[in-house]
């Protein structure tokens, strides 16, 4: 079909620019949701064929975590999208257009309903945070837990009571009614994922550079890239929380388009965090208190000054006989295992 300009609507530019933000936060809301979906069936997958005895307890909080997060995010996708089909279909004559709907419309059910569920979900994530958090920093000698968890438990705790009176205020007028409490409730859910996102990042950095000086630059945990990094302090959250914050407080309509998606956005987050503890690639609290604790004491180590432990081999069928060794640094941090085999064709080191 070809575009004619006089099939276009009569409405100023700003109205209809405040219009395409809406419907595209909607779409942009649901293609998340596709990713949060397939998330969450990797990581039950996952938590369910990894049980047992010993994590099983474990394992069934994670399940009905996960769930929980699932069940608010599809509950908030069909409140989002009940709420964008009256604004833009059936009640498409509303004075004002779809946006006046969306804005002066917000404290309906099916809407409020939405609200309801992702401030629901908005806890859930903070508290996985400052659970990582709690996790990452338990591990690090000289340094008392509580003085790393203290802040964002304030911040988290003001989270709380700011959302509870966010959900009293959307109950009968709009966010955007409402911007500076708006702002002031957003901010300190931003000031507390910021916070961790920085505490985790610079935890994990420190650890990326103490696995550095242990195991050189070709042996660094599958943890210290700068992805993990970012999935460990869930910086995508923090992100789109600075792009709805932004716009709202300059009045500009382009804060609707991450407004709507910020309910999956923070689901995915949370489930890549989850993803990363199924698959036993999360950060480990053992190996964090070893490799803090170990110093490589020389640029090279020298087998000729270890102490060792001498153990003959004999391969029956290989006729192969060879030495074992196993050599600890002076630190006792490191334990440095070679095998020569006595063939006349090939060695082992």
């Amino acid at each position: 079909m070809i575009y004619n300009s006089s099939w276009a609507p009569d409405e100023p530019p700003d109205v209809l620019y405040a219009e395409k933000t809406w419907l595209q936060g909607a779409l942009l809301s649901n293609i998340v949701y596709g990713v949060e979906l397939a998330l969450f069936i990797m990581c039950f997958k996952l938590l369910v064929r990894q049980m047992n005895r010993t994590n099983r307890r474990r394992h069934l909080i994670l399940l009905v975590f996960i769930s929980v997060l699932f069940i608010l995010g599809t509950i908030f996708v069909y409140s989002l999208s009940e709420f964008t089909q009256l604004a833009f279909i059936e009640q498409r004559n509303f004075p004002g257009g779809p946006s006046a709907y969306e804005n002066d419309m917000f404290w309906i059910p099916v809407d409020e309903l939405g609200v309801a569920v992702w401030v629901i979900g908005n806890w859930l994530m903070d508290l996985l945070l400052v659970w990582r958090c709690i996790v990452i920093f338990s591990a690090l000698p000289g340094v008392p837990i509580w003085a790393v968890v203290v802040l964002p438990s304030i911040l988290f705790c003001a989270s709380f009571s700011l959302g509870v009176l966010f959900l009293v205020k959307t109950s009968h007028s709009s966010p955007y009614g409402s911007p500076k409490f708006t702002i002031i409730y957003f901010a300190t859910t931003l000031a507390l994922n910021v916070m961790v996102t920085v505490f985790i990042a610079t935890r994990l950095l420190y650890y990326q550079r103490r696995a550095r000086t242990v195991f050189g630059g070709m042996h660094l945990p599958h943890y210290s890239n700068l992805a993990s990094i970012l999935v460990e302090s869930a910086a995508l959250y923090s992100i789109f929380s600075i792009l709805f914050v932004v716009p709202l407080a300059l009045n500009n309509p382009l804060g609707s388009v991450f407004l709507q998606a910020l309910g999956q956005v923070q689901t995915v987050s949370s489930l890549l965090i989850i993803y990363r503890v199924a698959r036993g690639r999360s950060f480990p609290g053992d190996e964090s208190v070893q490799l803090s604790t170990t110093q490589r004491s020389a640029p090279e180590i020298r087998l000729g000054h270890m102490p060792s432990v001498r153990s003959s081999i004999f391969d029956m069928g290989n006729g192969v006989k060879g030495d074992t060794h196993k050599e600890a640094l002076p630190n006792g941090g490191v334990m440095v295992t070679h095998e020569v085999i006595s063939d006349e064709s090939r060695s082992v080191v």
